[in-house]
């Protein structure tokens, strides 16, 4: 039996539990959140509680299943991990009931701590890294931090993309509070500078599929960047084209980080430089 259990965060307006629940655990099917209520093998502070219940924003959940999900392995060796992240999963999140991180430690069951050595978004699916011991932290976060690791994405956007194929610059403000960032054509107080390369890949009716260089990585970069170009990535809700989105059925954001590159790593990982690994979009 598996047991998922979480704090809500403060704020949260979702008004029946078992909503909340399908939302808070995304890899959990909906028949076993249905199981889990018709069983009463739901808690929330310790008492069973029902489907129709309300939410209460600092109480603890648990849910009891016997379904335990399983993230793909692109790749994994005694220090590294390559996962395919699912979209909508949260990398980390104390006030989430699963995570990527939250799962893979479970998938360890002590035998290794699982650390995080970069980040995608909640709603961008694909290739994402993990290490075993310092060491491997060490070296990867390097690696990021000085671009010995390339990254690229596959996403789908409104349009047609011209020129084809380009390198785009711009600066980014990012506004914690509302969790979103904009983008601005000139520096102003607290922007930072992205740069985004794109290159249109196929054609598709009324959209582009693009092959995307991200050459900085900030929040929201790919997604924002490619509104602000007018080519709002399909599926997304928060900057782009809700009208679309709709008439398109799109279920999700159309974004994957697809391949991963290595260029450079330092000891222990250097086994590991000219390594490619990559994966089909979903989508």
């Amino acid at each position: 039996m598996e047991v998922y259990t979480w704090r809500v965060r403060e704020g949260e307006k979702d008004a029946r539990l078992q909503s909340y629940v399908e939302k808070a655990l995304p890899l959990l099917p909906g028949r076993y959140v249905r199981q889990a209520f018709e069983k009463r093998d739901v808690k929330v502070d310790g008492v069973r509680a029902r489907a129709q219940d309300a939410v209460i924003p600092g109480s603890v959940i648990s849910v009891y299943t016997p379904y335990a999900p399983e993230i793909p392995i692109a790749y994994e060796d005694d220090r590294v991990l390559v996962i395919v992240k699912p979209a909508g999963l949260c990398v980390e999140d104390e006030n989430a009931g699963m995570t990527v991180l939250s799962l893979m430690e479970k998938r360890a069951k002590g035998e290794y701590r699982p650390r995080l050595c970069h980040r995608l978004d909640t709603q961008t699916c694909g290739l994402l890294v993990l290490c075993k011991d310092d060491e491997s932290e060490e070296a990867l976060k390097k690696a990021f931090r000085e671009r010995t690791l390339k990254k690229e994405y596959e996403c789908l956007v409104r349009g047609e993309m011209r020129p084809p194929k380009a390198v785009c610059s711009a600066f980014l403000v990012k506004n914690a509070a509302l969790a979103k960032v904009r983008i601005v054509s000139h520096e102003t107080p607290g922007s930072k500078p992205i740069t985004t390369g794109y290159e249109v890949i196929g054609r598709e009716g009324e959209l582009s599929r693009l092959r995307v260089d991200l050459i900085t990585g900030r929040t929201h970069q790919i997604r924002a960047h490619m509104a602000y170009l007018a080519h709002p990535l399909l599926g997304d809700d928060l900057y782009g084209d809700r009208t679309l989105n709709r008439r398109l059925k799109a279920n999700g954001l159309k974004l994957c980080a697809v391949r991963l590159e290595i260029l450079s790593l330092d000891a222990p990982l250097d086994y590991l430089n000219g390594r490619v690994f990559e994966i089909a979009a979903p989508f």
